[in-house]
């Protein structure tokens, strides 16, 4: 298992000199997100509540004192914020004791797995085949289409200066799930997620939606925004560098994408759900060891929430 405390540490030693906005936009501070959600889902699963709201609690008050270091425009480098270095050492000590404590804290889990879960629909994606690149991107031209008035509502919506950041978000999130590079691969039953990479009308719509397309990198970093006192920590992340490195832009959306199935496991164990906790123990238990796909949980967490009533928000 990754020490959250010692990524921590790492990503923070390899930008010290370099300004938060560095940070907040490095792989390194990526994968210290996930990690974190790995660990609060882990700790709520096995039925630490308590102990996943203070992580929680010490991981919101880094983040807060990462935006204020991002907003202050001082120039003054990661090293010599305070705040930030006095956030990052509480937040040190609580996952580092956690992590020390892994074992014993599973082995005193509070829930047992459910023994049975529902199985999802089989899925309807069309069987994977080899593209030229040009047939591809008429595909898209025809996939984009078909989805034009939901594709228009989506755009109206982020250009809207109007709306209000609940409705962008909205917005943004049905742009991933319906014209997101993984999502048309599957509609299309394209082998290589990298040749939807490389079409230039996905990259066209990538630029529209800011849907992100290459490592680090949101395309959405292009569209025009203030930069200064609402310039908000997500943002900071959107702006890295573009990069080529097709790898790298794999990696990030494979952890962008655990990061929202992690989300979608908590969400059901905190949920009123018939037995919730145990449903959402089993589902982690078997995504970890690898038996169940991102797409097989998020479906699972559907029915089982959409049984009971309960939204998904």
């Amino acid at each position: 298992m990754a020490d959250l405390a010692s990524m921590v540490q790492s990503a923070l030693d390899a930008h010290a000199a370099g300004q938060p906005v560095d940070l907040v936009r490095s792989q390194q501070w990526l994968q210290v997100r996930q990690r974190y959600a790995e660990l609060s889902v882990n700790l709520i699963v096995n039925g630490h509540e308590s102990l996943a709201k203070r992580v929680d609690r010490e991981y919101q008050a880094l983040r807060e004192a990462l935006r204020k270091a991002v907003e202050s425009s001082s120039g003054h480098n990661v090293v010599d914020d305070y705040a930030l270095w006095e956030a990052v050492t509480e937040f040190q000590f609580t996952v580092g004791h956690l992590e020390r404590l892994h074992q014993r804290i599973e082995d005193n889990a509070h829930i047992q797995p459910a023994k049975q879960l529902p199985k999802p629909p089989v899925a309807n994606d069309p069987p994977k085949r080899s593209w030229t690149q040009e047939d591809l991107d008429e595909a898209i031209r025809e996939y984009k289409a078909k989805r034009a008035t939901s594709y228009q509502r989506i755009l109206s919506m982020l250009d809207n200066p109007k709306a209000p950041p609940s409705a962008k978000r909205a917005a943004r999130k049905q742009a991933r799930e319906t014209f997101g590079r993984n999502v048309i691969a599957r509609a299309l039953g394209v082998k290589s997620a990298k040749m939807v990479s490389q079409s230039q009308p996905w990259i066209a719509m990538s630029k529209e939606l800011g849907l992100p397309r290459r490592a680090g990198k949101q395309t959405g970093a292009g569209r025009p925004k203030r930069v200064g006192e609402q310039f908000a920590l997500e943002e900071a992340s959107m702006e890295a560098d573009d990069t080529n490195d097709h790898a790298a832009a794999d990696a990030s959306l494979l952890r962008e994408e655990r990061e929202e199935t992690l989300r979608r496991i908590r969400a059901l164990a905190e949920s009123e759900t018939p037995e919730a906790k145990s449903s959402a123990k089993a589902i982690y238990d078997r995504y970890e060891a690898g038996e169940m796909t991102d797409d097989q949980v998020r479906q699972t967490v559907v029915m089982l929430m959409n049984s009971a009533g309960t939204d998904l928000s």
